[in-house]
């Protein structure tokens, strides 16, 4: 099983924040379960707590994170369920990052671990979510 892992999962062990042991136990029981994924958007959004790029790919090859480039048919759907999103007035604070993530994980991963679950459990609906 291919588990996308949300950046939201790996601020908290970046930032040691309160929830980083349970992040970081998702994270390897995700990995024993078949491998983890990230998109270029996560990869983007975890740059800033990196001062120079290799440490940022450092990290997610020691983490076993593989980067898979958003497909066309992911980026399609996050368009998709962001007109979706629009068309129901949802809040303005769900940017585009947000449904490339989700659709990226239902495309081209089997399940998305995050602690944002309420957000990909209401809009990406088939999506698998684990959270830590």
């Amino acid at each position: 099983m291919k588990t996308a892992v949300d950046s939201s999962v790996l601020f908290d062990i970046l930032k040691a924040a309160p929830g980083a042991a349970a992040a970081q136990t998702a994270l390897e029981s995700a990995l024993a379960q078949g491998g983890l994924c990230v998109s270029a958007v996560v990869v983007a959004e975890l740059g800033r707590y990196f001062a120079k790029e290799q440490d940022l790919t450092d990290f997610l090859q020691d983490c076993h994170i593989d980067h898979v480039p958003i497909s066309l048919e992911s980026a399609l759907e996050a368009a998709r369920i962001m007109r979706s999103y629009a068309k129901n007035k949802g809040p303005r604070e769900r940017t585009a990052p947000d449904f490339l993530i989700g659709a990226h994980a239902i495309k081209q991963a089997d399940a998305l671990l995050t602690t944002d679950e309420g957000f990909f459990r209401h809009y990406f609906k088939s999506l698998k979510v684990i959270t830590p």
